[in-house]
């Protein structure tokens, strides 16, 4: 096996002392969250076959067309590896009846991701999101409150004020349809100039061009047309509500009408929480509603609303302040009292106390792991604290020595905390 074969594959990181502790700090929070606004929580296989996502996220979304992992199974099936949570959760809706009997259902979920795309910083092409759905509720309230919900899970995080939010409404059919319509002749004025990935879109989904990153592009929609002015009375009453209950929640907001999202399962509201990072704007928690999926997918009709957020964005952003808890080292002066110290220390973890043992070792090996492991305080137990049921307990941050009967042990240190 060559050396390359050794290190972890291009676009994948392992996770490890801090980095996997705030990693789980950013889940908890998100849990609480969840819990907070009534979520329950689902886990949905991490590949499904390909006809999920493809059927569902579109043909000229960049996701699709260039970024998913998808490969052959024994049996001939076409298999790909999640590259979003929404289109296996509507799978779940749809193949689970028991979610479906009581609605609205709004369902919590994380775990890893997979797209093909160029690392960089805060997205490899295995990285990880928290996602929440609420399934059965077409009411704008829904969709404010997954907004504040959003809010509050950047807030718990300490990233709120590096954020702001972008907001859009696709209206519905009728607006989506004439307002593609309109982008579509306008921009037919510029083919040769639009990029080349553009130009592809331009014939089966227009509205993919307003989310390019070509500066060309950038400048050529300067002067599109607005997707409001194609709005129906129904489609801007309800944005309009929406605008005033943020609003009315001192949620500030930014209205941007190139705001289409990379999906073409959206329809009406979508947002985007984005971050000024590096002197480049990336989305670090973004969604919308998408109304009409679980009908297309074979479902019954239900409207639905979700975000997501990458986890490794938010440890872009957020401070995460390591908690500094130390264990307590249990060690013995010879074997004759290791089954002492061992039956010691599982009394102290039963007692909630972090501790901890060396299995195999003199007494100066394990007084040396006890001051690599940072201790609190070392329990010493040696042929005359055997005999007499005692322990000497060291405090490591200053020498000083005291003699507690083992009954009394755990507390004596619950007295030290």
């Amino acid at each position: 096996m060559s050396n390359n074969k050794l290190q972890p594959v291009r676009g994948t990181k392992d996770l490890f002392g801090k980095d996997i502790k705030f990693f789980n700090h950013i889940i908890k929070i998100a849990q609480n969250c969840s819990e907070l606004f009534g979520f329950e929580e689902i886990q949905t296989p991490i590949f499904e076959f390909s006809e999920i996502f493809e059927r569902n996220l579109g043909e000229t979304s960049d996701i699709i067309s260039k970024e998913v992992y998808k490969f052959l199974d024994r049996s001939e099936n076409y298999l790909t590896l999640r590259p979003e949570f929404t289109a296996g959760i509507v799978r779940a809706i749809i193949s689970n009846g028991e979610l479906t009997q009581i609605l609205p259902k709004k369902l919590f979920s994380y775990g890893p991701i997979f797209r093909y795309d160029r690392p960089q910083k805060g997205r490899q092409r295995q990285f990880h999101q928290i996602n929440f759905e609420t399934i059965g509720e077409e009411n704008f309230y829904c969709d404010v409150e997954q907004i504040l919900l959003a809010n509050k899970i950047l807030k718990d995080l300490g990233v709120f004020e590096k954020t702001v939010l972008n907001i859009n409404s696709l209206g519905c059919q009728e607006t989506k349809a004439r307002f593609e319509d309109s982008l579509k002749n306008y921009l037919e004025k510029y083919r040769q100039d639009l990029s080349n990935d553009s130009q592809n879109r331009l014939a089966k989904n227009p509205l993919r061009i307003l989310d390019s990153k070509d500066q060309i592009d950038i400048e050529i929609l300067q002067d599109s047309p607005l997707i409001s002015d194609f709005y129906s009375t129904d489609s801007r009453k309800n944005f309009d509500d929406i605008l005033n209950l943020l609003e009315k929640f001192s949620i500030k907001y930014h209205v941007n009408q190139k705001l289409v999202r990379g999906l073409d399962y959206y329809t009406s509201t979508v947002f985007e929480y984005l971050m000024d990072h590096d002197g480049s704007q990336n989305a670090v928690l973004a969604g919308g509603r998408y109304d009409n999926l679980i009908e297309k997918m074979g479902g019954k009709k239900m409207p639905a609303f979700g975000f997501a957020s990458g986890i490794e964005r938010l440890m872009i952003l957020a401070n995460f302040q390591e908690k500094n808890v130390r264990p307590i080292a249990v060690n013995y002066i010879t074997e004759s009292e290791k089954n002492i110290a061992f039956d010691i220390v599982n009394r102290l973890r039963n007692a909630g106390i972090m501790s901890d043992f060396v299995t195999d070792g003199n007494f100066k090996k394990q007084m040396k792991r006890s001051s690599q492991n940072n201790a609190r305080f070392v329990i010493i137990i040696g042929e005359d604290e055997a005999k007499n049921e005692e322990v000497i307990v060291k405090d490591f941050d200053n020498s000083k020595e005291q003699k507690v009967k083992q009954e009394l042990l755990i507390h004596y240190l619950e007295g030290k905390k």
